[in-house]
C-alpha cells in the first residue's frame, strides 16, 4: 500500500514537470547512493566519492572517516541546508517544514523498510514504520535495496512527521497533487489540493 510524502518547494508545477520531478542538487548515480548506505552498514563498503561540489561538504568528511553509521548520514542531512547536497527531503506531515511561502507538493509511493539496512524487510503502511528516536531506517522501492532505483534514509520521531531523505531522484510519476503558496499554513486541517497533471 503506498504511503504518502510530501515536499516543500518554491518551483511551480510546470517547473517541476520540466525537471521531470525532484532531484538532488548534486545529482548521484544509483550506484553511488547504495555505496552512501553501504558505507554505514557493517562489513562496511569503500567511501564512494561524492561528484563535485558535494564532494567538498561534511558528508563526504563523515563518509571518509572510519564508522560512519546511518544516523550520522541522516543527522548531516537534516542539518546541511547548501545547494550541494545529494538527497531529496520529504516529510510524512503536509507542514513538511512549515513552508507557508512555498507549493507544497503530495507523493504516492510504495516502499519497503529495513531498520539499520539490516533487519527484516517489511512493506511501509504508516510514518511510524519509517520513524525511530535512536536509528536510522534504510528504505526503497523493490524487494531489496540491491534492485531498486528509489531509495534513502528515513528516521527521527513522527512529531509531526518523520524526514523521508532520498538519495536518488524523485520521478514526476509520483507526484499527484500540490498546494499553491499561500494556502499551506502549518496545522491547517484542510488544504486546497489540486491534482498535479503529468
Amino acid at each position: 500500500m503506498p504511503i504518502t510524502l510530501y515536499r516543500g518547494d518554491s518551483r511551480t508545477p510546470d517547473q517541476i514537470r520540466t525537471a521531470q520531478g525532484f532531484s538532488p542538487w548534486v545529482t548521484t548515480t544509483p550506484d553511488t547512493g547504495r555505496a552512501i548506505i553501504l558505507r554505514c552498514i557493517v562489513p562496511r563498503g569503500p567511501a564512494p566519492k561524492l561528484p563535485k561540489p558535494a564532494d567538498d561538504t561534511s558528508l563526504q568528511v563523515l563518509l571518509d572517516s572510519a564508522a560512519p553509521t546511518l544516523w550520522d548520514v541522516l543527522r548531516n542531512i537534516k542539518n546541511e541546508k547548501t545547494r550541494r547536497t545529494v538527497h531529496v527531503s520529504t516529510d510524512t506531515s503536509q507542514d513538511t517544514g512549515g513552508y507557508s511561502s512555498s507549493y507544497v507538493y503530495k507523493m504516492s509511493i510504495g516502499l519497503n523498510v529495513q531498520a539499520l539496512g539490516t533487519g527484516a524487510i517489511t512493506p511501509v503502511a504508516s510514518a511510524g514504520d519509517l520513524a525511530s528516536a535512536v536509528k536510522a531506517n534504510v528504505f526503497f522501492d523493490a524487494a531489496t535495496l540491491a534492485t531498486s532505483s528509489l531509495f534513502g534514509i528515513s528516521g527521527g520521531p513522527v512529531n509531526p512527521g518523520v524526514e523521508v531523505a532520498f538519495l536518488t531522484t524523485i520521478p514526476k510519476t509520483y507526484i499527484t497533487h500540490y498546494c499553491e503558496p499561500g494556502n499551506t499554513d502549518p496545522g491547517s486541517a484542510t488544504r486546497p489540493w489540486k491534482v498535479f497533471a503529468q
